[in-house]
Formats: structure tokens, C-alpha cells, sequence
């Protein structure tokens, strides 16, 4: 019924109105950085491609060449997998053993992070085939074999005894920076020594895999450089991890209607609790979108763009509405406003001004946002679903 109504309506209240030729160019912009070392690039479309639409970027970035993608679950990776027979696809998060035969199944790669985990995929498999990628714990903590000088032995041991198990087929190595978005950052500095370390001892033993340490934010430093594979996740939909221009362009925008408009005398509140009070005469605008399809609570004070013009979010943002102050701004004509994509910033101090980040506040976009897809400026409209 969902996507029967969605067919059927032009377009919805909010809009996310995806470029995907603005996508390519991003891509082959990364995609060059990274030849320059003969590096290789895994397009990560985690959380629903950061709210964009898993297939329809999945689609385009296969268009143009990709041969690599990871997503965070199975269930994303299956759905992924009916729309790319071909290509790679690894599961970077925790899969449940009771899942693993369906990702065998699948042709999916799953991650592993401790030797009686790799055990247990390995009962589950029976035999049958599964690639895999080995999770080193380089000072992330989260998850990984830990690479700290007392346990280094014993995690390159339980390397070796991964390679023996049945059905499994270790295909590549990797590790996660914790702090790539900081210059000269020593966690990162230490992180580096004891990947290069676990990569060099695993070499003395014949294990010879190709490994993955940096995603966008080391790829556009250069900090991390020289290794097979890389991970492109923020970075490839526009927006430099640490902010600032690195040649890309946000391939989105986040556009809602003006549901409603009108002039309150001073002293008239605005939202729930009434933290937002006219000093004078203001114009304020409606706009139907809230917390629930992912513009945070906290947002309030933040800035969206109406006719060009900054104008700031006044009052609670509420579930399905938020409210924006529009004194002064030239309204003639003018039916929306855009939340963010307009300008490479506007994300960022989006996310600043409700005390978070830009990840946070795209893989929150909600499901019953409208994605739409064009080719610079030609409308292709397309289905994520």
C-alpha cells in the first residue's frame, strides 16, 4: 500500500532530492585520489546509503565502476545483493550465527572479530563456502582482535587458525581509526603502528590479505596511504568528514514545503512550552517536517534556507512540524525551504547547532521522506524501496 501511494503522489511534503550525477563526480574525484597509490575504493552505503537510498546509489556507483560496496547488517546486504549479482558486498557489523547461512547463501562477506566467533560461523556454514574479513582491534575498543603488545601473539595466532577452519575464506583484513579527523592526532599515530605491525607479522607467516584502515576522513588527510582498499562513506555523498573544501559536492537536498505562513504581533509564542517569543512583528512559516523524519528535536536555532536567505528554526521542533522565522525574506513565489544541500556547509552547522553531527542527522532520515533521483538537472525518479 506504501509504495502504491508513493507512486501515485507527484511528490511528498519533504523531499529528498538526491543528484547522482553530482554522486559519480564525487566518486571519481575519490577514486582518483586513491589511484594515485593504487588504491582501491569500497563505496560504504551503511543506513540506507546515509539516508540517501541504498539501490539507487548502489546503482549508479556500479554504473561507474564500483566493484566493492559494505553495508552494516545482513538484511542490508541481501537487499543489496538483488539489485548487484555481481559485485563484493561486506557486511562490516555483527552478524547473528543463526543469519550466516543466508549470507553464504547471498555470496555476502561477513566480518569477524574474535577466533570463537570465526569458530561458530564455521559450524553454522557446515562446510560451505563464506568470504570474510578479519576485524583487527588496533585502539578503536569496539570490536576486533586486539593488537595491544600483551595480546599480539595470541591475535596472530588465532589469524592462522582462522585460515583452517572449514568453509571459511579470509578475503581481506581490516581496522578503524578512531581519531582520522584530528591532524597529528597521536591515537591515530599509535593505531598506524600496530596495524602495520599485525600486517608485516602476518606476511612472515604467509597470510598475505588486502586490508582496509582508512574511510573518508584518512583518505582526504593522506595520513593512512598504500593499501589495497579503502573506505569511502561521508565523504562520497558530499561532505568532508573535518569539514572544509576537498572538491566535493553534496549530492542531496533536504526540501520541505511551506505548509503555512503568517504575521503574529509581539508578545504570541511559538511551539510547545512557548520558549520562543516575538519581540515584534514577525513572519513565521510551517514547515512539515520534525523529529520523527529525522530533523532532531535540538535542531531549535538552527538554520534553513528560504529563498536563498538563512532563516532560523524557532520554537520546539515537534514530531511532524517545525517552525522557521521569515522576517524580511522575499516570499513571492517561494513554496519550500531546503533543510541542507544547498550550500556544503549548511549540514554541518545543521548538525552543530543541534549538538551532533552530520552522520547522526543523515542516517536519521526518516522513511517517510520522499527520495527523489535526477541526473544533474533532468528528474529520474526512482523507487529506494
Amino acid at each position: 500500500m506504501t509504495s502504491f501511494v508513493r507512486a501515485a503522489l507527484p511528490e511528498g511534503r519533504v523531499r529528498l532530492i538526491t543528484d547522482l550525477a553530482r554522486l559519480k563526480e564525487n566518486y571519481r574525484t575519490l577514486s582518483a585520489l586513491l589511484a594515485a597509490t593504487g588504491t582501491e575504493p569500497i563505496a560504504v552505503l551503511k543506513a540506507n546509503a546515509y539516508g540517501h537510498g541504498a539501490l539507487p546509489i548502489a546503482a549508479a556507483l556500479a554504473a561507474e565502476g564500483a566493484r566493492r560496496f559494505a553495508v552494516s547488517s545482513v538484511e542490508e546486504g541481501l537487499a543489496l545483493r538483488a539489485a548487484l549479482p555481481g559485485p563484493e558486498i561486506l557486511v562490516l557489523g555483527y552478524t547473528p550465527p543463526a543469519a550466516v547461512p543466508f549470507a553464504a547463501e547471498g555470496r555476502l562477506t561477513l566480518s569477524v572479530h574474535t577466533l570463537a566467533y570465526a569458530e561458530e560461523l564455521s559450524r553454522c556454514l557446515r562446510g560451505k563456502p563464506l568470504s570474510v574479513h578479519i576485524k583487527l582491534n588496533s585502539g578503536m575498543n569496539r570490536t576486533g582482535l586486539p593488537l595491544t603488545p600483551e595480546r599480539f601473539d595470541d591475535s596472530m595466532e588465532a589469524v592462522l587458525r582462522m585460515h583452517a577452519l572449514p568453509g571459511l575464506c579470509p578475503t581481506g583484513i581490516y581496522s578503524h581509526l578512531a581519531a582520522a579527523d584530528e591532524e597529528e592526532s597521536p591515537i591515530t599515530d599509535r593505531q598506524l603502528a600496530r596495524f602495520s605491525s599485525a600486517i608485516s607479522a602476518l606476511a612472515r607467516l604467509g597470510i598475505r590479505l588486502p586490508s582496509h584502515l582508512a574511510a573518508s576522513a584518512a583518505v582526504l588527510s593522506g595520513r593512512v596511504r598504500g593499501l589495497p582498499l579503502a573506505r569511502l562513506g561521508l565523504a562520497l555523498y558530499g561532505y568532508p568528514p573535518a569539514g572544509g573544501d576537498a572538491g566535493l559536492l553534496p549530492i542531496a537536498r533536504l526540501v520541505a514545503d511551506l505548509a503555512q505562513v503568517y504575521t503574529l504581533p509581539a508578545g504570541e509564542t511559538v511551539g510547545y512550552g512557548g520558549r520562543y517569543v516575538t519581540h515584534r512583528r514577525e513572519t513565521v512559516g510551517i514547515l512539515p517536517i520534525g523529529y520523527a523524519d529525522g530533523l532532531p528535536r535540538a535542531a531549535e536555532g538552527g538554520k534553513v534556507r528560504v529563498a536563498g536567505r538563512l532563516c532560523p528554526l524557532i520554537g520546539r521542533i515537534s514530531m511532524d512540524a517545525a517552525a522557521v522565522l521569515l522576517s524580511g525574506v522575499p516570499l513571492r513565489g517561494v513554496g519550500s525551504a531546503t533543510v541542507f544541500g544547498e550550500q556544503p556547509g549548511d549540514l554541518f552547522a545543521l548538525a552543530a547547532a543541534a549538538h551532533t553531527i552530520p552522520y547522526e542527522l543523515l542516517a536519521g532520515l526518516g522513511a517517510r521522506i520522499d527520495r527523489k533521483y535526477q541526473y544533474g538537472t533532468t528528474d529520474r525518479t526512482c523507487d529506494p524501496e
